[in-house]
């Protein structure tokens, strides 16, 4: 696992009106930057849900002994989210990644029948030169490579725009995107500052999957699974089961209307196995978590995260910024400019009065980026 950077700043001097507003100008830009306060993000009929609880503590070891010596390295910690974000309700489906397949196609020149790019619901057909889907598999769980995912990120990010720069940067950029003779990869391991849509961290998808603010009497905590539960889902069809980990059998994403995440998110067991951004120390591999309708529910264990190549097909279950309500960046800016007009009168009659200037300071740090690989499990 590899931990994000984190940043703060300084600007002002106690007491100082001049630094005051600085400051009051600083919160208003980091709100305006934060991810979950980002502008205008359109849903594309994607249903999300909104990650609140910021700063929820970790998982610890009676939750989750596999995040801990001897079984992961010293000092990993998981679950911990300090902003709030969305995730969307269900996996992508066929008919989502079928809309991006066919928008590709153009620029696309691997094998058309690569189930990395077309999923295995999604085929190729010579006669029409074109890719359709199965009868019936619309709304299932599409499954892709890692890298495809992330040019899907891209191309929501740009707004669907239809020309190959739209999949080529935004949340991931895939000039980075190549692979070595020992079989690592060096492609960029976290997401743009900006991103509006992204694969999530383990951190994100763990917190929205496991964790409950309202557990052990509202103190909060984590649930064993994906479910809301410490017990393990029983497999079978909508209805009677609660899974189709491993029934090998197909079902709509959704089906399980009444299983949920504490934060409303379906199908966090069974449909596809779902893709993370995080890799191993060495770039062999990415992250995903959950079961499959091939895979048990021990994959569903808070502490069970499995490596895949990024050539592999699994599913993809959408992070993102939570739209600001409308209205709220034209107000912040009208105040930032209100603010430095006062501002600028203020210093002047200060300098008039007092003969000289007073300036803010400004300092800044930024911690290093900290390499800590997640646990391989099979």
């Amino acid at each position: 696992m590899r931990l994000g950077l984190e940043q703060s700043s300084r600007f002002g001097r106690r007491g100082s009106v001049f630094g005051r507003v600085a400051v009051a100008a600083i919160g208003v830009l980091a709100l305006l930057a934060a991810p979950a306060t980002a502008g205008p993000t359109p849903d594309y009929g994607i249903d999300f849900a909104i990650i609140g609880d910021p700063g929820n503590r970790h998982v610890n070891i009676d939750e989750g002994r596999r995040f801990y010596p001897p079984f992961a390295p010293e000092g990993l910690r998981v679950g911990t989210v300090n902003y709030k974000y969305r995730m969307s309700r269900t996996e992508l489906t066929v008919g989502q990644w079928f809309e991006f397949v066919n928008a590709y196609q153009p620029y696309y020149d691997g094998p058309v029948s690569d189930l990395a790019f077309t999923s295995a619901w999604i085929y190729y057909s010579p006669g029409s030169q074109q890719y359709r889907m199965f009868d019936g598999a619309a709304n299932y769980a599409a499954d892709m490579g890692w890298r495809f995912a992330a040019r899907y990120c891209n191309w929501l990010h740009n707004g669907k725009v239809g020309e190959q720069w739209a999949f080529e940067n935004g949340a991931y950029d895939t000039s980075t995107f190549t692979t070595n003779p020992n079989g690592s990869f060096n492609d960029q391991l976290h997401r743009n500052p900006d991103a509006k849509f992204w694969i999530p961290t383990l951190d994100e998808w763990t917190k929205a999957m496991h964790w409950d603010p309202s557990k052990n009497d509202g103190e909060g905590g984590y649930w064993q699974y994906p479910t809301s539960s410490d017990t393990a889902s029983i497999p079978g069809a909508p209805g009677a089961g609660e899974t189709n980990s491993n029934t090998g059998v197909y079902y709509d994403v959704g089906a399980y209307a009444d299983v949920t995440s504490p934060w409303g998110l379906l199908d966090g067991s069974g449909g596809v196995a779902e893709w993370l951004e995080h890799s191993n120390i060495g770039q062999t591999g990415r992250g995903t978590r959950g079961s499959s309708w091939a895979l048990p529910t021990h994959f569903d264990s808070i502490d069970t995260v499995s490596l895949h190549g990024i050539w592999a097909p699994y599913g993809l279950r959408l992070a993102s910024v939570i739209p600001a309500p409308s209205g709220v960046v034209p107000i912040a800016m009208m105040w930032l400019i209100g603010q430095r007009q006062r501002s600028r009168r203020m210093r002047h009659e200060a300098l008039e009065s007092m003969g000289r200037s007073t300036r803010p300071s400004v300092r800044g740090r930024a911690d290093d980026r900290a390499n800590v690989p997640i646990h391989d499990h099979a």
